[in-house]
């Protein structure tokens, strides 16, 4: 809130904003967009002002996302006409489309009697119950802003506006205004702001692509790039009027992380299909300015991308629509029309017809369920960051030179868990270094560039190579079955790295019983049990955070406990993982259990290398000297060094064994979703998952 003058003696009216503020530092925090609000309700209510009795006004903002500044430029305005100092402030309240956060008549009155003024805002009459408006002395509907309001408003200022500025300014929606015109920002700066913005090539460009890569030509496109292919099919069909429009799928939702290629895998399809394409996105879209020139802009791209049918039209930025299974009751009603005008044109009355929507999201949750459903973009494919091999073709690509046999084990290291964008700009990065140095592009320059890797201290890979080995061994006793086992004698100077991984297959439909999971969790201390015996004690590094060996095997005898009805109790709850820790610090019954639990399976994989000893011993020297092992190689050294002894191993050994795919390892700064990737990059050469 604006501070008043402090010399402003008692009884004497406060200057008003609508004037031209000759001290600048009177009110230096009115903003632009706050003076425009402003001046909208003192042209709506100035013949109400000189009443004296009680009276309450209710206001329609056209302007819906700039409800905010409305309700401050009320308070200011009501202020001033009553002459109010300190902190007493007036009645001015938003009324919200949701029942729950509309006023009620009993406060209303109170206040009313209180105040003898006040004012209630609203983005539609109906938000507002009938009884209020029949209270109200005053029911207008404000306008956008004039021509008039917007000439004064940056009068005050010290600016005069052009026409093209002042036709600017109306255009606007009024979130961009908020933003180009923050507090103490200097008004010319904030149209400088806004007329480069406004000058920027046009939301959507109708090309037939240049040349490059199509589908045929990129790597780790998965799912994603076998429908496309079946998609440049399914138009040559159609083209030669073997099949109906109704047949050719006409819509998908690309997700993934960012740089993994979205934008590059719309162009390629386009390429490949030889569509022409449409490039829009939501947030320009919204940047249109208010819902009518939003679903315009919207209707316009549909229309575009038709005329030039068939064509591609590729929504970046989707999530940006917004869902309406997300609550946000501010801007509800205005979500839910952005999203149905979607709908609308995606799967309306008039089916769209010569359209293919690629939509591409890093939010794919964020996506209203509808916009997903059938006869929509009802395929879903993720792109995820690509594993070793698909970094150095991606590389190659760009940079026109292979990867040296020499240095391909430091390349796969040192591009771990980089995009296709972070390959590519490794490329610029070197031939930067090419050109500062007078000479031709090698990956000499790439090897300047990267990052740097630093060698593991021997006693740190034998540590981590007895590790892994004992996630193997305990697995493949209890009748889990190995894909591979690997370590690295390298990681990255700075960022994420793993220093090691086994890798299980699995199995479509296990029998999750309470003895798969305390296989499992067995399985999971398999790691720090080989580390105890062989050492004496584990390190910190094997569990230090909730995705490491222990912490995964933490939760999961949390939830066989707590949470699966496997434990003391048949009792079942739905806890998220971030929530485990409350149940056990809460419970201490359930954090005597889960102890229990990961004490006995924690014995029970010693006891199983105990039994493996010389197998275990054998298995840790080979892969320090081999740095990776397959489950082939694994199988031949236990098959040479058998059991000391044939005991039972536990009460849950006798039962056969599902197979499944986990990844245990050893790591420094990893959540777990990086780890797969990581190990991918670590251990591709004999194709890990």
């Amino acid at each position: 809130m604006p501070n008043l003058p402090k010399d402003k003696a008692p009884g004497k009216r406060a200057r008003s904003l609508w004037k031209p503020a000759a001290d600048r530092s009177y009110q230096s925090d009115v903003t632009v967009p706050l003076h425009l609000a402003y001046c909208g309700i003192v042209a709506a209510l100035r013949h109400h002002a000189t009443t004296k009795s009680s009276a309450l006004a209710v206001l329609e903002i056209a302007a819906a996302d700039g409800i905010d500044s409305y309700v401050h430029a009320g308070r200011l305005f009501l202020r001033q006409l009553r002459n109010l100092t300190g902190f007493s402030e007036p009645f001015v309240r938003a009324v919200k489309q949701r029942k729950g956060d509309r006023p009620s008549e009993v406060d209303v009155y109170r206040r009313a009697a209180e105040d003898g003024r006040g004012i209630l805002l609203c983005s539609n009459l109906e938000d507002v119950d009938e009884e209020l408006r029949l209270f109200a002395d005053v029911v207008v509907t404000i306008p956008k802003p004039t021509s008039r309001q917007i000439t004064a408003t940056f009068r005050r200022y010290g600016h005069l506006l052009t026409k093209p500025e002042q036709q600017m300014i109306a255009s606007e929606s009024w979130t961009r205004l908020i933003y180009a015109f923050p507090p103490d920002r200097p008004v010319l700066a904030g149209l400088r702001r806004l007329r480069e913005t406004a000058e920027m090539p046009a939301a959507q460009r109708p090309t037939r692509l240049a040349a490059g890569p199509k589908l045929e030509d990129l790597s780790g496109l998965g799912l994603a790039g076998q429908w496309g292919l079946e998609l440049a099919r399914d138009l040559s069909d159609f083209n030669a009027g073997l099949i109906a429009w109704d047949d050719v799928d006409t819509g998908a939702l690309i997700s993934g992380p960012p740089g993994t290629g979205k934008t590059l895998f719309a162009e390629a399809l386009a390429r490949t299909c030889t569509l022409p394409i449409v490039v829009v996105s939501a947030a320009q879209w919204q940047a249109a300015g208010y819902l009518n020139d939003l679903l315009k802009a919207m209707r316009e791209s549909f229309r575009e991308a038709e005329s030039k049918g068939p064509a591609l039209l590729f929504i970046d930025e989707l999530d940006a629509v917004g869902s309406r299974a997300i609550h946000d009751s501010q801007h509800a009603d205005y979500k839910r029309q952005v999203i149905n005008g979607l709908l609308e044109l995606l799967d309306g009355f008039e089916r769209r017809s010569g359209v293919i929507v690629i939509g591409a999201t890093n939010h794919p949750e964020n996506i209203d369920p509808a916009i997903l459903r059938p006869g929509r973009l009802d395929r879903h494919f993720v792109l995820p960051l690509p594993d070793a091999t698909t970094r150095k073709q991606i590389f190659e690509f760009h940079a026109g030179i292979p990867v040296p046999e020499d240095h391909e084990d430091s390349f796969t290291h040192s591009t771990a868990g980089m995009s296709g964008a972070g390959l590519k700009q490794l490329v610029r990065d070197g031939k930067r270094a090419a050109r500062r140095a007078r000479t031709s592009f090698g990956f000499e320059q790439v090897l300047e560039v990267a990052r740097p890797l630093i060698e593991l201290p021997v006693e740190h890979v034998r540590v981590v190579a007895f590790h892994e080995v004992g996630h193997a061994i305990v697995g493949l006793e209890l009748g889990m079955e190995l894909e591979g086992i690997g370590i690295t004698d390298k990681v990255l100077a700075e960022g994420l790295h793993t220093l090691g991984g086994a890798l299980f297959m699995q199995h479509s439909f296990p029998m999750k019983t309470r003895s798969f999971y305390l296989d499992l969790i067995a399985m999971y201390l398999g790691g720090l049990a080989a580390e105890t015996l062989m050492f004496g004690e584990f390190t910190e590094s094997g569990g230090g955070d909730p995705s490491s060996d222990l912490g995964v095997a933490t939760a999961l005898a949390t939830k066989v406990e707590a949470c699966f009805g496997m434990g003391g109790t048949l009792a079942v709850d739905i806890v998220h993982d971030h929530e485990l820790g409350l149940i056990r610090t809460n419970d201490v019954r359930v954090r005597a259990a889960v102890s229990e639990t990961l004490d006995k399976q924690f014995a029970r994989a010693k006891e199983i290398l105990g039994i493996r000893s010389a197998a275990f011993r054998k298995l840790a020297e080979t892969l320090m000297m081999a740095r990776s092992m397959s489950a082939a190689e694994v199988s031949e050294v236990l098959h040479r060094h058998p059991r000391a002894h044939t005991d039972a191993l536990g009460s849950d050994t006798s039962k056969p064994f599902q197979p499944f795919q986990i990844e245990c390892r050893r790591v420094h700064g990893l959540h777990y979703d990086e780890v797969r990737r990581e190990m991918d990059a670590a251990f591709g050469r004999w194709g890990t998952r």
